[in-house]
């Protein structure tokens, strides 16, 4: 798809559907759970791929090698964009290339990658036995069965989120700017929902492997260590996240 054709697309997109601007920023990009993808401009544009796709027959496309193409044509729309404005983005000087972004030294990042890598540890220990008691229930309680399943799933789909977003809050130059405590803010909220959604993962699986107490109150432990530490971001619970919090 052609640069320009992908802008018309986006706009006819926009134009059509009842989209809520800003939506997917303050996401947890979790799009299965989510009620509001009929009005998400990024999940439209999914569809409308796939769509085009099945249309002309292509093959289905490599997440990865869609991703880097959906971000080759973003940079190849806003190089067109900025010609079109007299603007030579190679000129641009960065006035912050001095800056060094904090990283794992900054205590939230720093514990959230530690949770990550005892959570996979963790998992990859404790699959098969795992696994047996969701057969096993699956047979006999599928009540049961949804809760469990249902943890496992949070605690995958947010055991590299939470850095990720907590990395973007801290992160410089714009954070002292209106527009950088906007995002900040946006970024520290759903990083703390992750986190307490994490939380109640945990308390679930201790249900079902009260003999897992000792390792999984580490986990726990940590994880509400980074909640409380959420204190640097002291606006970030009344940030009101397009489409989620109106």
């Amino acid at each position: 798809m052609s640069n320009r054709k992908a802008l018309e697309r986006f706009q006819k997109i926009r134009t059509e559907k009842d989209i809520i601007s800003g939506i997917h920023n303050y996401c947890d990009r979790w799009c299965e759970r989510c009620a509001f993808t009929s009005r998400c401009s990024v999940f439209a544009m999914g569809e409308e791929e796939e769509r085009i796709r099945k249309q002309s027959n292509e093959p289905e496309k490599d997440l990865a090698e869609y991703v880097g193409n959906m971000l080759q044509d973003a940079l190849g729309l806003l190089q067109d964009l900025a010609m079109e404005h007299g603007i030579d983005l190679n000129s641009i000087e960065d006035e912050d290339s001095d800056f060094v972004k904090p990283g794992k030294e900054n205590y939230l990042v720093r514990k959230a990658d530690e949770h990550a890598t005892w959570l996979m540890k963790w998992i990859e220990k404790n699959n098969g036995r795992l696994n047996v008691i969701l057969q096993t229930l699956e047979e006999e309680s599928m009540n049961e069965y949804i809760i469990l399943n249902d943890a496992i799933e949070v605690l995958k789909w947010y055991i590299n989120f939470i850095a990720v977003k907590f990395s973007r809050a801290v992160t410089p130059p714009y954070e002292d700017s209106p527009e950088g405590r906007f995002d900040r803010n946006g970024s520290a909220k759903i990083a703390i929902i992750a986190v307490t959604r994490s939380i109640d993962a945990l308390m679930l699986l201790l249900r079902f492997i009260p003999d897992e107490e000792d390792h999984l109150l580490e986990g726990l432990v940590r994880l509400e260590r980074i909640k409380n530490g959420h204190s640097r971001f002291p606006e970030a619970m009344d940030f009101r996240r397009p489409g989620f919090d109106e």
